[in-house]
């Protein structure tokens, strides 16, 4: 139950983002919760929706899973090299994902887009039509940092984007497909994810061009396939304050999609869920606010070491020759080394 204050509704928290990071701070916090997105939960599918099978099930959301695997063949130099994982990865159905994970929270959800944001001695989100008032916000709203955009308009760094689209195809795969070609896609990978009786054809660009959709029916062609319905868009890998004005912000606004790898949801539940149980310390008064703000200040800049040299080697990947590639990723691919690097990216 929310409360209302003139024209102004009233919540403990209020969280913009519905998706990944937004459904995470949700499912831990009780009290009055508001949900506000531009699109109905499980709506506007953007990511290629692959993950740790664990961590699927930890969050109760097994149910939308399409197909897992423990295999990832990198394709370089007209070359599969395969990658035995310790702890396979599945795709999963977006938006039965979401309609699962937003049933295990009490929030309130409200479609909207937000128009601005104003602070006061709460923060007032605005959007079309109605106002809502909360002490604490929440900005997982994607690249866009829509709420912390509002105030601090230097937030968000356009020029630091990578942006990919996909379309779901006939075709049964039994493992994750990676394909580094540069004479096909200079500046980016394509990939082969496996869901069952078809699977999901994608295109991205480490530099953000957008221009990708050639690309695509290119990449479907070899297969005798014809794209279907596309989905996809940007995601940041610009590290950033995760405190912002007060605001908390967390998933891709924070620029937690890791570089090089594009793997943002993992780390997107990863700290949702931690947030969320700092949040909810706050609202019980066991820890002040000041003190969960440093709390997950720390958190979330935990592994900036790690995340910077992702960075770096995704600047250096797209100069690597395709021998040069080929080489590391033999090398890499042993089982035991393997297991050591994955076990380490995991970490982060």
């Amino acid at each position: 139950m929310h409360f209302s204050k003139g024209n102004i509704e009233e919540f403990d928290v209020i969280i913009v983002g519905a998706s990944f990071a937004g459904l995470s701070v949700a499912s831990g916090l009780k009290g009055n919760i508001l949900l506000i997105d531009r699109c109905n939960i499980g709506d506007c599918q953007i990511s290629a929706c692959g993950a740790p099978v664990d961590v699927v099930k930890e969050i109760g959301c097994e149910d939308s899973v399409l197909q897992a695997s423990n295999i990832f063949s990198f394709h370089v130099n007209k070359k599969k090299i395969d990658f035995c994982l310790e702890r396979p990865y599945c795709t999963f159905d977006f938006r039965k994902f979401c309609q699962i994970f937003a049933s295990k929270t009490n929030a309130i959800f409200t479609k909207a887009n937000v128009a601005r944001v104003e602070k006061y001695d709460k923060f007032i989100v605005h959007t079309k039509d109605r106002k809502f008032n909360s002490k604490i916000l929440v900005d997982a709203s994607g690249w866009e940092a829509s709420a912390v955009n509002s105030l601090k308009t230097d937030y968000v760094h356009s020029d630091m984007l990578s942006f990919g689209i996909e379309t779901e195809a006939p075709y049964m795969a039994t493992a994750f497909h990676f394909f580094y070609e540069p004479d096909f896609l200079k500046d980016g990978i394509s990939w082969i994810f496996p869901c069952g009786e078809f699977s999901r054809f994608g295109v991205a660009s480490y530099t953000g061009r957008r221009k990708l959709k050639e690309k695509l029916d290119s990449f479907l062609e070899r297969y005798n396939l014809r794209c279907g319905k596309i989905h996809g868009g940007s995601f940041c890998y610009s590290f950033k304050e995760p405190v912002v004005e007060d605001i908390f912000v967390v998933g891709c606004a924070q620029g937690q999609t890791l570089p090089l790898t594009g793997e943002g949801i993992r780390r997107s539940i990863f700290y949702g869920v931690r947030l969320s149980a700092i949040i909810q310390r706050i609202l019980t008064n066991e820890i002040s606010f000041e003190k969960g703000v440093s709390e997950y200040t720390r958190l979330a800049l935990n592994c900036s070491r790690e995340y910077n040299f992702l960075f770096k080697f995704q600047e250096r990947f797209l100069k690597m020759s395709k021998n040069r590639l080929e080489i590391l990723a033999r090398i890499l691919s042993n089982r035991l080394i393997f297991r050591i690097l994955e076990r380490k990216y995991r970490s982060i």
